[in-house]
Parts: C-alpha cells; sequence; structure tokens
C-alpha cells in the first residue's frame, strides 16, 4: 500500500438535499479519535506527495474535525518531510472567513458544487446567489492560498438546460470546471438526445473560446485530455486500496469512499464482505492479511471485467476508451462492476462531441484522443 490519497469521511450529514444525491444522510460525524488512530497509521504509508480529501455530507459541518486533522498532520510530517495537500468538496454554503483564511492557509484545493442556472432547482432553493457569491470571493484572488474549480451536476430533468448554465459559470471567468451527469437514474432517448444537442453547443462556445484564448475550461473539453487516461493498449483500473483508502465516520474502512455509500446499508451482503476492509481497529492489528485479501478483490475492477446485460465489456471495441467506475453506476444497477445500457450511449456521446470539438479548434489532437 503506497498511499497518494486518504479520503475522510467527516460526516455523513448535510444541510442541502439535492435532487439527484445517492447519499443516504444519516447525521453520523467522525469523531477526534478516529482521525488520530487514522493519521497515526497511515501517514508512514503515503507517498511523498499524497492529499487528503475531506467528503461528506456536507464536509464544512465537521469544520473542528477538518481543522483537528490537519493539526494532526502537521505535526506527524515535521520529520517526515512529506508533501501532503488538502481538498474539500462542498457545497458552499458554511464559508467564513475564518474558513476561508483556513483553507488559503493549508493550500486547499477546493471543488465547489455549483449547477449555475439550475442551483435552486437541483440544490437548494435560493442558493444560487449565495453560492455565486462564493465563488466570486474564490475567483477575486483575496485567499490566494486556495485553488479551486466548481463541479456542476446535470439528470435527464435538468439536461436541457446544461449548456447555458455551464457558459454561465465560464463567464464568471471560471478557469476549470467540471460537467457531471447523474448515473444513479436512467436516460431515456429523448434525454439522450438532449444530451448531445447541449453539448454539441457547449462544443461551439468552447471552440470560440479556444480560438480567441487558447483555453477550453470544462476538464473534459481540454486538449490535452482526460488526466488519468490510461497508456494506449491499456484499461482504466480502479486504483481503490492500492493507491487510495477511505474510512467512514463508523470507522469502516474502503478502498475508496463511493463503496462506502453504496454498501454500508448492506453489511450482510457478499458484497459488503468482498470490499470492505473491516473496522479500523481490526485493519490496523491484522493489516498483513487483511489488506492482501481484499486487495485481490479491488484488482478485478478492471474495464476488461465489467459487464453489461448484453455483453462483457472486453468484447467491446471500445473498451479502451471508457473509465467507468464499478460502483457508482451500482446505485442504478445493483452491482458493482455492471454498466447499464444508457452509460455506454453517454459514454458514445462524450467522445463524439469532443472529437468534434478537437476537429474544430484546427485539429490540435488526432481522433485518437479519445
Amino acid at each position: 500500500m503506497k498511499l497518494k490519497t486518504l479520503d475522510l469521511i467527516v460526516t455523513e450529514d448535510c444541510n442541502f438535499d439535492c435532487s439527484y444525491c445517492y447519499q443516504e444522510k444519516d447525521g453520523k460525524y467522525m469523531e477526534p479519535s478516529t482521525v488520530e488512530k487514522a493519521i497515526a497509521y497511515f501517514h508512514p504509508f503515503f507517498e511523498e506527495k499524497a492529499h487528503i480529501t475531506f467528503f461528506g455530507g456536507e464536509p464544512l459541518l465537521a469544520f473542528d474535525t477538518i481543522k483537528h486533522t490537519v493539526s494532526l498532520v502537521q505535526e506527524k510530517n515535521r520529520n517526515a518531510g512529506k508533501d501532503i495537500q488538502y481538498s474539500i468538496t462542498t457545497n458552499g454554503s458554511l464559508f467564513t472567513d475564518e474558513i476561508f483564511r483556513f483553507l488559503a492557509d493549508h493550500g486547499f484545493f477546493v471543488l465547489l458544487s455549483y449547477d449555475g442556472l439550475i442551483q435552486d432547482e437541483t440544490r437548494k432553493p435560493g442558493s444560487r446567489v449565495p453560492t455565486l457569491e462564493v465563488l466570486r470571493v474564490l475567483q477575486s484572488g483575496r485567499y490566494p492560498g486556495i485553488k479551486f474549480a466548481t463541479n456542476s451536476v446535470f439528470s435527464p430533468a435538468t439536461v436541457n438546460r446544461l449548456s447555458e448554465s455551464l457558459i454561465s459559470i465560464i463567464r464568471e471567468g471560471v478557469a476549470n470546471t467540471n460537467l457531471s451527469l447523474t448515473q444513479n437514474v436512467p436516460w431515456d432517448e429523448a434525454a439522450l438526445k438532449t444530451l448531445e444537442e447541449e453539448l454539441d453547443r457547449l462544443k461551439s462556445f468552447l471552440a470560440v473560446l479556444y480560438k480567441e484564448k487558447k483555453i477550453a475550461p470544462v476538464s473534459y473539453f481540454q486538449p490535452a485530455g482526460r488526466e488519468t487516461s490510461p497508456p494506449a493498449g491499456e484499461y482504466f483500473t480502479c486504483n481503490g486500496g492500492y493507491d487510495r483508502i477511505a474510512v467512514s465516520p463508523d470507522e469502516d474502512v474502503w478502498g475508496c469512499g463511493k463503496f462506502h455509500f453504496y454498501l454500508k446499508e448492506k453489511r450482510d451482503s457478499g458484497e459488503f464482505s468482498t470490499y470492505s476492509f473491516g473496522a479500523l481497529d481490526n485493519f490496523i492489528e491484522n493489516f498483513d492479511t487483511v489488506h492482501p485479501r481484499v486487495l485481490a478483490n479491488y484488482n478485478m475492477l478492471s474495464q476488461d471485467c465489467y459487464f453489461t446485460e448484453k455483453q462483457f465489456c472486453f468484447l467491446c471495441e471500445e473498451v479502451e476508451n471508457c473509465q467507468f467506475c464499478p460502483v457508482t453506476f451500482a446505485f442504478a444497477t445493483s452491482l458493482i462492476g455492471k454498466i447499464p445500457p444508457w452509460a455506454c450511449r453517454i459514454e458514445g456521446i462524450l467522445r463524439k462531441v469532443r472529437r468534434r470539438f478537437l476537429m474544430e479548434i484546427e485539429g490540435i489532437q488526432s481522433v485518437r484522443e479519445v
């Protein structure tokens, strides 16, 4: 185990009730003793450059826990000298000057959940204007230690406003915005058709912007391609358990936090025992036997091992181009590694529109890009 990322799910509570959220909110918070055990044990496994990510729920509801974690890491790191960075995914509703200053002082990367023009419909009524103000503060440079990006989520019900919402965010000057599509509900033919039309509109806007300013603020459309793309001839593989570990408020250990949210209510299932590394105390005490046994199951989570209703993914000619998270789609299919047919359609649409974008900006990359 050589950790690049430690995910701490500091709370499962949230002050929003987003329409597409797949998490069950049960109000749990991580205890200080859990943080202390986790940092003490996992710190020696960190690579020279590593990340600690704070998740929820809404992690800023547990701001004291975040501060305590950073203090523990600094103490542990005095002699080790590792480059440990921090990130947080937040809805932005709880920011104060104290929080801004703390995140800036410790070089946090902030992923701000913001859906642009549909924010009041999808996340929380009345939240658009306050979140936009947070965005503008981050954009202003008042807290230069903070790096940030936005993440916008669209579902079949809201996909018809995808292009205008993202364009509104870009016009605020945001240099890095992520486009996310809900994966826990089905996309019908009408929604898929609208998705392609909206992506085409976004593509045309980005192509003009790129020709003028040499920027493409939506991560998927950046000419360099996906940073996580595997080399040609290889398959996308989940690295959960190998270079990433997650700890939940009730001290369960997972390869990543998504497994926790999918399986936490399924303790009696075979999938739970397959992917859970067990309780933190037991993991620490029996690492030499527990870790390799469970890691072997995570090692099977590569794109060529997934399947759809019709075939195994290794039989598909596009298998090298896909990067499906094996657990995310389980919220829709009820089985880890099973990919719904509409997900394949979405991937195809994204590749097609990206290819059009690259051709429109004068062939900066060949069709091999995806």
